[in-house]
């Protein structure tokens, strides 16, 4: 496929904008990670809250603007996935360094991420095909929040439940996180498989 046909596109538009403001907050977002860090409290969680919130706005509203207002192009696709994990990564990566996250599933979390794009990538530029976010994948991101929100709390909620409460051990999200993205995993090498499968029969461009 001809690369250039991806900019020949309106890609200017609201909805890859809510896009990329998921990126832009995590700026505020990182800032009151430290601040909160030195003095766990209900204000601070709060305000990390309402940027997590926002960014999970922005997720659900993107792709339903592009479809709503007609806005959905090549660069959308793309954009709106790799932000997403862009977003996910850094909070993980907060999580490893600040909030004793699994060091091992964070690496399966990278490692699955760098095989998705390089995937997507190889099937658009040599089988001119070109994924679609998934239900599963929304699924997946929308927990991959929640489970950050949960280790983030654990510092405020130890000033009010006991050691050893099941609320103060986030690792249960963290093991539910990787099951779905394994699951999701699955489901994605057979989607791809198939597309390259149907792509390589004879009359399809290669």
């Amino acid at each position: 496929m001809n690369s250039g046909r991806v900019f020949d596109e309106p890609f200017v538009n609201v909805s890859n904008f809510l896009s990329v403001s998921r990126v832009l907050l995590l700026a505020p977002f990182t800032w009151l990670t430290f601040k909160y860090l030195d003095e766990p409290n209900d204000l601070f969680l709060t305000w990390l809250i309402v940027i997590a919130v926002l960014a999970a706005l922005s997720d659900f509203l993107d792709g339903l603007l592009a479809r709503l207002l007609q806005q959905e192009t090549i660069v959308g696709r793309y954009l709106d996935p790799i932000c997403d994990k862009i977003v996910i990564i850094t909070a993980m990566t907060l999580l490893v360094i600040y909030f004793e996250f699994p060091v091992w599933i964070y690496i399966i979390y990278i490692l699955r991420e760098v095989g998705g794009v390089w995937m997507g990538t190889f099937l658009y530029f040599k089988r001119n095909q070109q994924g679609r976010p998934n239900l599963f994948g929304k699924i997946a991101v929308g927990f991959a929040g929640l489970m950050i929100l949960w280790y983030y709390s654990v510092p405020n909620l130890r000033q009010s439940y006991p050691a050893g409460d099941w609320r103060l051990d986030p690792d249960i999200s963290a093991w539910m996180f990787l099951i779905i993205h394994i699951i999701g995993m699955i489901g994605y090498v057979r989607s791809y498989g198939k597309i390259i499968l149907q792509s390589a029969k004879p009359g399809k461009d290669s």
